[in-house]
């Protein structure tokens, strides 16, 4: 028995209707182009991690850092400015160094000095990094070298020496945020921090000495300071190059001398001339000429 069905056709108009070819046709074209382009449109306010293993406006770890950023070249532009930051963190050292230095000796005019050059001089080069890679670090830093010229002041030598061990704290926390864990233990990259250190050495020891006479004992305790973080570092490259079959046994001898020229006042190019030495034994361990070294961190390495 055949039974037959009974439509509306009314009913049958709006289904022809809803599902009419062009109808069809835009529906598929939302499913194929609109949405996807919608989703893209939505992520974009994702953020992704850029330079230096920050992501915008959240602040990350190091270790999440470190796991985001590879940076691997040389030439890459991020590993300069990596090179440079780390640079003015181990000037930031050599500065209170040089202020405690003066604080256990009396000198209050260099103590001060000294204590005031890190805020003025270096942290507004070096602040946009921070407060990328941690803002509450940033404020920190800031708030601790303000007021550090006037604790220096105010403060036992004890204190003084506590407040300067707190402030060496917090910096290492940045470097940790900023600086990727491989770099940090990286034999090529602390090459370029020590070329950095010592040619900012050399520029701050011309600018202290007259007619090999000390003019201006800040600059000359500041090339000192300088120096002697320099000198912590390549005890590093040493061991670092022990481990990796490289000869650097001669670093001692070549720092032995630059600190005998800056200790007996010589002239800025014979300080030059020794700093030119330890350029070209890393030039060696870096497999890099010694113009490329330099260049490469914007240095001349050319006493004016």
């Amino acid at each position: 028995m055949v039974i037959y069905k009974k439509y509306n056709k009314a009913s049958v108009g709006q289904w022809d209707h809803c599902y009419s070819p062009t109808k069809l046709k835009t529906f598929l074209i939302l499913i194929t182009f609109v949405i996807p382009l919608l989703f893209i449109a939505i992520t974009s306010f994702i953020s992704f991690p850029p330079i230096n293993g920050q992501i915008n406006d959240k602040p990350v770890s190091g270790l999440e850092k470190q796991n985001e950023t590879q940076i691997g070249n040389i030439f890459d532009p991020r590993y300069t400015d990596l090179v440079n930051f780390t640079s003015k963190i181990d000037q930031i050292h050599g500065h209170l160094n040089a202020s405690l230095m003066n604080k256990y000796d009396g000198n209050e005019t260099l103590v001060v000095a000294h204590a005031a050059h890190p805020v003025a001089e270096i942290y507004p080069l070096i602040a946009p990094q921070i407060a990328n890679a941690n803002k509450s670090l940033d404020q920190s830093l800031y708030s601790i070298l303000v007021n550090l010229p006037e604790v220096s002041k105010n403060s036992t030598n004890e204190e003084y020496a506590n407040v300067i061990q707190s402030t060496k704290n917090v910096l290492k926390k940045i470097v940790n945020e900023v600086i990727p864990r491989d770099l940090q233990n990286d034999l090529m990259f602390n090459s370029f921090v020590v070329v950095d250190l010592l040619d900012t050495a050399g520029h701050e020891y011309q600018e202290a000495i007259t007619n090999n006479t000390i003019t201006a004992m800040v600059e000359y305790q500041d090339s000192q300071a300088f120096l002697q973080q320099a000198e912590k570092l390549l005890t590093s490259l040493h061991s670092l190059a022990q481990s990796s079959s490289l000869d650097s046994h001669n670093f001692i001898s070549l720092l032995s001398s630059l600190n005998s020229s800056i200790v007996e006042v010589s002239n800025p190019k014979d300080v030059y001339m020794s700093i030119n030495m330890i350029f070209q034994e890393i030039s060696s361990i870096s497999g890099l000429d010694k113009f490329t070294l330099l260049s490469k961190l914007g240095k001349s390495n050319v006493p004016t």
